[in-house]
């Protein structure tokens, strides 16, 4: 006498269905449309089954790998350009290679990378500290982080520093032209050049970005470091889109945009990180500059690491790299394009 066989329902229509995902074996499905269909959501649970052990033995689990910034975060296999033009299936899927941004896009000089495994997943941009430049230093460090499946784009100040011998730029005026002095929050042209040039230039660039580049808001961070870290305050906070994160070195909001309300519910991440020995800023001061930057943010998205031995400068050592790295891990998104081809259906045996 032949043995029926349970017809589940296909978890998208609800139709019998005798077939199911193959790497899995728990989401049934009546067809591979309705599976490709299912994806975007399936993948995050889709798990491998793997074969019962003979014999059940008591094991440790593994001691976390911490991330190398010398080396790629991600371990996971990602298929290139070349190999998804030679593959078998004819399912399709969203390009992994974005558009670049056109430099007509705005005032702002800019760098481009796309991500160096071949999927431009996440964009992170980078703003660069007062005096300094996209190159080499910002352009070596987006190189350097190998970020998977991310593109970076290394942003220059609109203006020049006065009285420096080598170039430098700044994203507000920081020094009287007349007399050298530095520039205090007193200065109405600190703030009138970011609201009216930076902020806008950004904000524009930023919508190009999604719009043309198809990245999604929500997978954009901004790094910055010192005053630069403060432009990239000011745009997750004021910009009017809710990006993934920011990562500020030594940089905190100005005090001049502190009576500013955000123009939309924010739920991006922040790391703040901040050296003990930093000579512009105490850690006392770092942390009740922290506080303003809790309540635009939320106390649940914000975090501060003060690092020990680190002055007013990039992270040198691995204890400093390490949060920011953490971070990084934590707050950029991995797309397996390999599964999202996936089209094979596993027949429920008798």
């Amino acid at each position: 006498m032949a043995t029926s066989v349970t017809k589940l329902p296909c978890v998208v229509c609800k139709t019998p269905s005798v077939t199911r995902c193959s790497r899995c074996k728990m989401a049934h499905y009546c067809s591979g449309d309705c599976q490709r269909l299912d994806w975007p959501t399936h993948k995050i649970a889709c798990t491998p089954t793997t074969a019962p052990a003979s014999k059940a033995t008591p094991t440790m689990a593994p001691a976390p790998v911490l991330p190398d910034p010398s080396k790629p975060l991600n371990v996971y296999p990602v298929e290139t350009p070349k190999e998804a033009a030679s593959g078998g299936s004819a399912a399709a899927s969203p390009p992994v290679r974005k558009a670049h941004p056109q430099i007509s896009s705005t005032k702002l000089k800019f760098e481009y990378q796309p991500s160096p495994d071949g999927v431009d997943e996440n964009l992170v941009l980078f703003f660069h500290g007062l005096g300094d430049k996209i190159k080499p230093n910002f352009v070596k460090l987006a190189q350097s982080l190998q970020l998977p499946q991310t593109a970076t784009c290394c942003i220059q100040a609109p203006t020049p520093v006065p009285y420096l011998e080598e170039e430098g730029w700044q994203w507000f005026p920081s020094f009287n032209n007349l007399t050298g002095e530095l520039l205090g929050p007193d200065s109405p042209e600190r703030i009138l050049q970011v609201k009216q040039l930076v902020r806008p230039e950004l904000i524009k660039f930023l919508r190009h970005c999604i719009n043309h580049c198809s990245f999604d808001a929500h997978k954009i961070t901004l790094f910055g470091f010192s005053q630069g870290g403060e432009i990239a305050l000011d745009l997750a906070a004021f910009g009017g889109l809710n990006l993934r994160a920011v990562i500020s070195i030594a940089g905190y909001f100005m005090e001049e945009s502190q009576n500013e309300t955000p123009a939309t519910t924010l739920s991006t991440k922040v790391l703040i990180m901040q050296g003990d020995k930093d000579d512009l800023r105490t850690v006392k001061d770092a942390k009740d500059k922290f506080k303003y930057i809790q309540r635009i943010f939320g106390k649940t998205n914000t975090e501060q690491k003060i690092v020990e031995g680190m002055a007013h400068g990039m992270p040198c050592n691995e204890p400093g790299w390490r949060p920011l790295m953490e971070f990084f891990a934590l707050n950029l998104d991995h797309r397996s394009t390999e599964l999202e081809k996936m089209t094979d259906l596993l027949e429920v045996k008798a």
